[in-house]
């Protein structure tokens, strides 16, 4: 499966703005791939996304948040780690959509002080989700 997704991903990966068919249908079509996985497809994604590129990693942060197993936190709190700002908003607008609660303090903290530096110079819907995410951080 890991593949699978692998090579529906890669097609899109390869510039910012990935078009239509991507949000119409393929990001569908990632995200159902990305429901059968098992404990090994995921164990070979967490190895393999520090060397996918940022927008392969992007496409899979959007495909992220309703799949509802242990593994998507984990993944996003492996990309959160970029100096990639898009990357890190997009991270922040999945991260709205999970469970938090078995987050650590240390972690929090982390990801408080960063969003408190991008938020100074934030447009107004980053704003609006930077902010949302704050208050389920700290809830």
């Amino acid at each position: 499966m890991y593949n699978k997704f692998d090579v529906c991903v890669s097609d899109f990966s390869k510039e910012s703005e990935p078009g239509d068919y991507w949000y119409d249908c393929a990001i569908l079509e990632a995200t159902e791939i990305l429901k059968e996985f098992n404990n090994n497809d995921w164990e070979l994604l967490l190895t393999q996304l520090k060397l996918k590129p940022i927008f392969w990693q992007k496409r899979l942060v959007e495909c992220l948040g309703d799949l509802h197993n242990s593994y998507e936190l984990e993944v996003l709190l492996n990309i959160i780690n970029t100096n990639n700002e898009d990357l890190f908003i997009s991270c922040v607008d999945t991260l709205r959509l999970l469970n938090l609660s078995n987050l650590d303090n240390s972690k929090k903290e982390q990801l408080l002080s960063k969003i408190d530096i991008l938020f100074q110079n934030a447009s107004s819907p980053v704003k609006r989700v930077l902010e949302e995410f704050i208050k389920k951080l700290v809830e």
